[in-house]
């Protein structure tokens, strides 16, 4: 699976307009970022139907390695969802990048990660 990059937008320093910020989500494949401890997904789900985000976190514990669980955020059709800073845990170790997977919409969802 070749998941598209998701390139970051510094707001420490400007302003966005959310209505033009991001690019279309990979909804197919998924994209990566960079993790950061200063950055966040937005997710605008312009479809008509609810999206559901699974970040993936490849951790497990345990002497089982028994895995943690996905973090899945629910974007209701027309809507739009600011995702929290995501720990360290994220960040995957081929490439240290956190993957972000979409389920449900079809088309018309954009993403974009800031800086904060």
């Amino acid at each position: 699976m070749a998941r598209t990059e998701i390139t970051r937008t510094d707001l420490r320093s400007a302003a966005v307009d959310l209505s033009t910020a991001g690019a279309a989500a990979e909804l197919t494949d998924g994209n990566s970022f960079a993790w950061s401890a200063d950055r966040v997904l937005y997710v605008d789900n312009g479809d008509a139907v609810d999206l559901t985000v699974t970040v993936q976190t490849p951790v497990t514990i345990g002497r089982q390695a028994r895995p943690v669980d996905d973090y899945d955020v629910v974007v209701p059709a027309g809507t739009a969802a600011l995702l929290p800073r995501l720990g360290p845990e994220y960040r995957q170790p081929d490439d240290g990048a956190v993957w972000v997977d979409y389920a449900g919409a079809t088309g018309s969802v954009t993403v974009a990660v800031f800086d904060l």
